[in-house]
């Protein structure tokens, strides 16, 4: 089955368009009131709305109100008339609401086990923690806790105050107002004078440290992390660079950050990485590092992520969810920029190449769709990689397209106009005309508004007789009367001298360098250049602005002058690529002498993986020689190649790697490709290194991985273990996928096996279970599909009931595939696999060359 022929309907069955809500009043400020009882799971509260009403008298108001144990509603102390409706809160307004008045309403209500918005942290015999609570309210989970209108597009200000046991911290949105103590409890009261959404209110309580980080941006704002008592050590390590973040964005953005203050909390089991509840992000506490994870580790992008959001997401929303990337593409995009300004336009460009690839995954093998896009069940469901990940290699294309300058006076432009209002796309658009007089809705017709992207193969030739340098730009996707082919300009570069070693952070063309842009907009494209000689360095596209899945197609011997001497890390990765393919002796030299020499880490990364899909013995030489890389994302890199090889020479290095690489994540992926190699020591090694605690579950992980691919029937009972409630989520995660593989290689074991990852679709952790759902998915039994189904249609969380039904809805279709077919599949595989070791043996008997 072809990528395209296994991509689905982004749209569910039962999707249908979905619209906000019309509005009958404006939402002036919510005051809450809350005292929660962790140890119960109990919130009891009181919620103070003021409306104004618009153009019509109203007689009624409809708030959302899941599971709320509604008390009493009052307006200006005489009670109210009230209902209870499909989740909904109905309160009948004696006397009517006139047109243009304001008025004040209160609800007493309870909240007890809540299913979802707020969350109890307790501990419990088999995993002991200190006990906390915190609220998720994205995307519509506000309803949970307190009644409200619960959409981005209402806006209002907010105040709360929070009632905890004595000693104990609470954090909400805006300035802390007042901290008192009264008996045995500690008060405290915040304001946020800035208009927000209702999904960006927000509780945390528990016995939290404060760390003060200072002031930082144009105004002197506060900064804080807090984080339990146990660890208090790795705050700074993982927050450390916050007051700089601000300092830039600022820079970068044109206004000033918008709060009173801001601040960071770690929690414990936090379903996202992190949220950006207005003045106040909630993380999860396994961004929390500790020395070790550090090498090769930083929480800097979840950090600059969550606080983009500030901006973009907070001080302007998207009006509704099909607008959504305005927030999150935006945020994933400026984590970009701060690793440029952190650590230089390589690591910056490289950010934005493995976001493209990200969304090129999910494109080819999930679904596809428009990153404005209103059909969908559940508005989480829009939160994947076209949101975040294309919405972020979107915005540095029209950075390439704008020039610099241009491109951040136009988002100074776009958030001055839009601070503390709801944003669509055209107000960007908008923004981006009148700083600049360019129209560029074409650019979002395609880019945003549509689907897909260009599949793009170069070649370069060169007519010494006419002196004439020919590329050709071929787009390979279907282009037809329904699909037209992409528009699009990039640059190329000619050259006739090779720099003797590509140059870091390099921005601007090389010296002697001839530039000339290209305009396509037909399937096959060729542009003839004249030149006085033979280019020995041709770039394409410098910048890598593309939005589009690249292929090169130049030849040994341009291919080999890019990996050497580009200044541009994407064409040197692709250039490896291209290399690794063709296989010939000018091709092993050029990977080697990659291998040796190249400055960037993050150009040897995907160069390891093409080695290791060659499976080639020149290819494994490579890598076994550059197992001890001074740099560990590129030994990382190696070790899991390695584990394409089943050679004792390689599982001595892979164990060597095991035992004594300082770096957790480099242990780890030397523990699943020793499980590849399927060595008689692997197993003993890597039963011993899944008894072990490292930070997040990291090594382990890795074992677990390992395990599944020995194809050992004693690997199963570790297996299952390392699934038991009591282990770290990442090691449960691993755990789900490990079973899977390990049921594919092990038939007769795998009753057991799909026992306990069955027990995993209903991990208590989204983060958990949804790898779990995939992982059932892919091994499309059909014993699976009752508990999908009804994952599908009662969980509490929209991504799980989202995988469920894709998982489902896969299994299905597995059904109904004949059995020769899958059998056929099967002989496929085996014979490739043989193939493939023929070729290798072959090779093995060649003279070296």
């Amino acid at each position: 089955m072809t990528p395209s022929e296994q991509r689905r309907a982004f749209a569910l069955p039962g999707a249908g368009p979905r619209y906000g809500p019309d509005k009958i009043v404006d939402v002036k400020h919510i005051d809450l009131h809350l005292v929660p009882d962790i140890e119960a799971a109990t919130l009891e509260g009181r919620c103070t709305t003021t409306v104004r009403a618009l153009d019509e008298t109203v007689e009624q108001l409809v708030l959302d109100a899941v599971d709320l144990e509604i008390r009493e509603v009052t307006r200006d102390g005489r009670p109210q008339a009230w209902s209870r409706r499909n989740e909904h809160l109905e309160i009948r307004l004696e006397p009517t609401l006139r047109a243009g008045e304001e008025t004040s309403f209160t609800v007493v209500y309870r909240v007890d086990h809540p299913r979802h918005g707020l969350f109890f942290i307790r501990s419990t015999p088999l995993v002991p923690r200190t006990a906390h609570l915190w609220t998720q309210c994205q995307d519509e989970y506000a309803r949970y806790w307190f009644p409200c209108f619960d959409y981005p597009h209402e806006k209002q200000t907010t105040s709360a105050t929070i009632v905890v046991p004595r000693g104990q911290f609470a954090l909400s949105n805006g300035e802390l107002v007042e901290r008192r103590d009264e008996h045995d409890r500690t008060i405290f009261r915040y304001r946020q004078d800035v208009p927000h959404s209702t999904y960006l209110v927000t509780l945390v309580a528990g016995p939290f440290v404060e760390i003060s980080q200072g002031t930082a941006g144009k105004r002197d704002v506060p900064v804080f992390a807090f984080v339990l008592p146990e660890r208090k050590a790795d705050a700074q390590r993982s927050f450390g660079n916050t007051p700089r973040m601000i300092e830039f964005f600022e820079s970068c953005i044109g206004t000033p950050y918008p709060y009173a203050r801001y601040s960071q909390i770690a929690v414990s089991d936090f379903i996202f990485g992190g949220m950006e509840n207005t003045s106040a992000t909630t993380q999860t506490d396994r961004t929390l590092h500790d020395e070790t994870a550090h090498l090769d580790f930083s929480s800097d992008p979840l950090v600059a992520h969550e606080l983009a959001h500030q901006w973009f997401g907070d001080l302007l929303t998207c009006r509704d969810w099909s607008q959504a990337w305005l927030n999150e593409g935006f945020a994933t995009y400026f984590e970009c920029l701060w690793r440029e300004e952190d650590l230089g336009w390589d690591e910056y460009v490289y950010d934005v190449f493995t976001s493209l690839e990200r969304y090129l995954e999910e494109d080819r093998y999930r679904y596809r769709r428009p990153i404005v896009y209103n059909r969908y069940r559940d508005p989480i469901e829009l939160f994947d990689r076209h949101l975040y990940q294309k919405g972020g290699a979107v915005l540095h294309m029209l950075r390439g397209e704008l020039g610099n300058a241009r491109f951040f006076r136009s988002i100074a432009r776009y958030v001055a106009q839009n601070a503390q209002r709801n944003v669509e796309t055209i107000d960007l658009i908008r923004a981006i005309e009148e700083a600049t007089g360019r129209n560029m809705r074409g650019f979002f017709d395609q880019w945003v508004f549509g689907s897909g992207h260009p599949e793009v193969e170069y070649h370069v030739a060169w007519d010494e007789s006419r002196k004439v340098a020919t590329v050709t730009i071929d787009q390979t996707q279907c282009v037809d009367g329904e699909h037209p082919a992409s528009i699009f300009d990039i640059e190329v570069g000619f050259l006739d001298e090779v720099p003797e070693r590509a140059m870091r952070d390099r921005r601007e063309p090389l010296p002697n360098e001839r530039r000339v842009k290209v305009h396509v907009e037909r399937a096959h494209e060729t542009i003839a250049i004249a030149l006085d000689r033979e280019p020995k360095l041709v770039r394409i596209d410098p910048g890598a602005y593309l939005v589009g899945n690249v292929t090169y197609r130049l030849g040994a011997d341009l291919a080999a002058a890019a990996l050497r001497g580009d200044p541009d890390i994407v064409a040197r990765i692709r250039a490896a690529r291209e290399l690794a393919k063709e296989g010939s002796r000018q091709a092993r030299e050029a990977l080697a002498d990659s291998f040796r020499h190249e400055p960037f880490w993050g150009v040897l990364d995907p160069a390891a993986r093409a080695l290791g899909e060659t499976r080639a013995p020149w290819a494994r030489d490579i890598l076994l020689d550059s197992v001890m890389h001074e740099h560990p994302k590129v030994r990382r890199a190696v070790a899991s190649a390695l584990g394409a090889f089943r050679e004792e020479r390689t599982a001595d290095a892979l164990l060597e790697r095991v035992e004594n690489d300082p770096s957790y994540f480099v242990r780890a992926a030397a523990c699943t490709s020793l499980g590849k190699t399927r060595d008689p020591r692997a197993l003993d090694v890597l039963v011993t290194v899944l008894a072990r605690s490292t930070w997040n579950g990291v090594v382990e992980a890795g074992a677990v991985q390992g395990l599944a691919e020995l194809a050992d029937p004693r690997a199963v009972a570790p297996i299952i273990s390392a699934a038991s409630p009591e282990r770290d989520e990442g090691l449960r995660s691993a755990a789900a996928s490990a079973i899977a593989r390990a049921a594919q290689l092990l038939e007769h074991e795998r009753a057991p096996l799909f026992d306990a990852l069955d027990r995993l679709l209903d991990d208590p952790l989204p983060l958990v279970s949804l790898i779990a759902i995939d992982s059932a998915a892919a091994t499309e039994d059909p014993r699976f599909l009752s508990s999908l189904e009804r994952l599908a249609q009662s969980a509490a969380d929209g991504r799980t009931r989202r995988h469920a039904a894709e998982a489902a809805l896969r299994l299905r279709e597995a059904r109904s595939v004949p059995s020769a077919v899958i059998s056929l599949r099967s002989d496929v595989d085996d014979l490739r696999e043989q193939q493939q070791r023929l070729r290798e043996s072959l090779e093995a008997l060649a003279p070296r060359a």
